[in-house]
């Protein structure tokens, strides 16, 4: 994806990405935080991706890098997915993007006990 697209300075995008290419990015017009969010999936030269979330809070825009823990198994991604979901409030549609999944799956997993 071309960052031009993105409704911010060219030099805040490249600061916030570092040495990443943006490969998918997901706008969410009233994020949990109830701020307009893009949700930023990039990855580096070396292939590792990251997360990355833009902000626009009004009066400022913040950057921020979710971390992502390594899994082995079903059931560990599971987990990552409920807390990128829970605690970093990131949508059903960016996750399912992410791990290569459908977003009712997504939705399943959320629902799970």
């Amino acid at each position: 994806m071309d960052s031009s697209k993105l409704p911010f300075a060219k030099k805040f995008i490249a600061k916030a990405l570092g040495d990443a290419e943006i490969e998918f990015c997901n706008f969410c017009p009233r994020g949990k935080q109830g701020s307009q969010a893009w949700e930023i999936k990039a990855m580096n030269s070396e292939g590792a991706r990251k997360i990355i979330v833009l902000r626009d809070n009004g009066c400022n825009v913040t950057a921020e890098e979710v971390k992502l823990n390594p899994f082995k198994d079903k059931e560990s991604r599971n987990a990552e997915i409920k807390r990128l979901y829970n605690d970093e409030g990131l949508s059903q549609k960016f996750l399912a993007n992410l791990f290569g999944i459908t977003q009712p799956s997504v939705s399943v997993i959320l629902k799970a006990k």
